[in-house]
């Protein structure tokens, strides 16, 4: 969406609100026990509202990502950029679900109540071959896979009609009547799901009071674990990206973390990759010394197609949810685990509780229960400022990788300078 549109989302996000809702609601259940579970109610109906149009936005985010590339982003430095992205987005997924299944946050709730009230909500990974896997990827009736919810299906006949848009844009013009279509559904779609989210603290509320009087304190244990293994993921894939980064560039890791440091911090504290987006340009060019149409066209095209933060996420929360529920996968199972995160990073909703949103797209396709994304509502803001921090620095990471493919892409003096 519009960079304004993220800017105003970033001065009126209510993550305090959301997270103060979350902190009374488990005092009020810890206070007022069962009877706040007859408030359920109001947070079953706030979730079914933010998944409500998730598969039509989702479908217009990709459509207007994809549809809007030109021949420049096409390039030989815009498809080197592209490329990167893909291969940083897939790696970050796998991290993410190689780090998860190492140290088990979600564990300890089998016996618990909330595990028995959703067990009939819930199905168990099948073992299927990476064939199956792999054919699942494509459906043969598009309107049969969004009513079936395959989200998937539905992000590649996204991608495909986007790039047919792109082409059909460069040979008239810029114009395209089903892209300026999708662009506005997506925008009026994300203004139903703003507006959803402006009731996000009662939903959260209710939600949560009734979860923790009916089951007490014990959901706190896998929540604390969930965020300390999505922060030590992030941190640990930053430090692999550092390090091939200042090997394949020749680079100082002390210099490119230090003159780094004031776009982390902007994403850090904003949350929003969009508002970050003109000081990581500028200090792109001016402390780093990437090439100048090496940034331009890299970095504003990582924002909506590069997002190692949000893959992350993804995999963590939804392997963390499958491990509270009981459910395992196997190997064929994970690679599709994979592949949805990275394809669903590329359709971050730019609006208030935009992990909750990204949550609604990836748990019904998991066969896990609505309910569950309930269980992370106060995590907003922490969850957002980790996942963003990765988004952007991974951006000039990767205007890095492609900038070292030229001999002057990359300013030694500027990036060796004191400023």
């Amino acid at each position: 969406m519009a960079n304004h549109e993220v800017a105003r989302f970033g001065k009126k996000s209510p993550t305090k609100l959301i997270a103060l809702s979350m902190v009374v609601g488990f005092i009020a259940g810890m206070v007022v026990g069962k009877p706040m579970a007859q408030v359920k109610f109001i947070g079953d109906i706030f979730f079914s509202l933010v998944q409500m149009g998730i598969i039509p936005f989702v479908m217009c985010t990709i459509i207007e990502a994809v549809g809007g590339l030109t021949t420049r982003d096409l390039s030989d430095v815009g498809l080197k950029g592209i490329v990167w992205f893909a291969v940083s987005s897939i790696l970050a997924s796998g991290f993410g679900i190689a780090t998860t299944l190492l140290f088990q946050p979600g564990a300890g709730l089998d016996g618990s109540a909330l595990v028995q009230g959703a067990s009939a909500n819930t199905v168990q990974a099948s073992s299927g071959t990476w064939q199956d896997t792999v054919s699942g990827f494509f459906g043969s009736n598009i309107v049969a896979s969004m009513g079936g919810g395959s989200m998937v299906q539905c992000i590649v006949f996204a991608i495909a009609l986007g790039l047919v848009c792109s082409g059909w844009r460069q040979m008239h013009e810029g114009h395209c009547v089903v892209y300026d279509f999708c662009v506005e559904l997506g925008t009026l779609l994300l203004s139903i799901i703003r507006g959803v989210m402006t009731v996000a603290p009662i939903g959260i509320f209710c939600y949560v009071s009734a979860m923790v009087g009916s089951l007490g304190a014990e959901v706190l244990i896998p929540l604390l674990k969930y965020l300390l293994v999505l922060a030590g993921t992030v941190l640990v894939f930053t430090c692999v990206w550092i390090v091939v980064v200042c090997v394949r560039c020749g680079l100082s890791p002390v210099v490119l973390v230090h003159k780094m440091w004031r776009m982390s911090v902007m994403a850090l504290s904003t949350t929003s990759s969009a508002v970050t987006l003109p000081v990581e340009m500028e200090d792109a060019k001016q402390r780093l010394g990437i090439r100048s149409d090496i940034a331009d066209l890299v970095l504003p095209l990582g924002m909506p197609l590069n997002s190692n933060g949000a893959s992350i996420h993804l995999a963590v929360t939804a392997l963390t949810i499958s491990q509270i529920y009981g459910v395992t996968y196997g190997g064929a199972e994970l690679v599709s685990l994979a592949v949805i995160c990275t394809l669903l990073s590329l359709a971050n909703a730019v609006a208030p509780g935009a992990d909750l949103v990204s949550l609604a797209m990836i748990v019904p396709q998991l066969g896990l229960p609505l309910d569950s994304i309930g269980i992370f509502a106060g995590l907003t803001y922490p969850v957002g400022a980790i996942r963003t921090i990765l988004n952007v620095d991974s951006d000039v990471y990767c205007a890095l990788m492609v900038a070292a493919n030229y001999e002057d892409g990359i300013d030694r003096e500027v990036f060796e300078a004191r400023n």
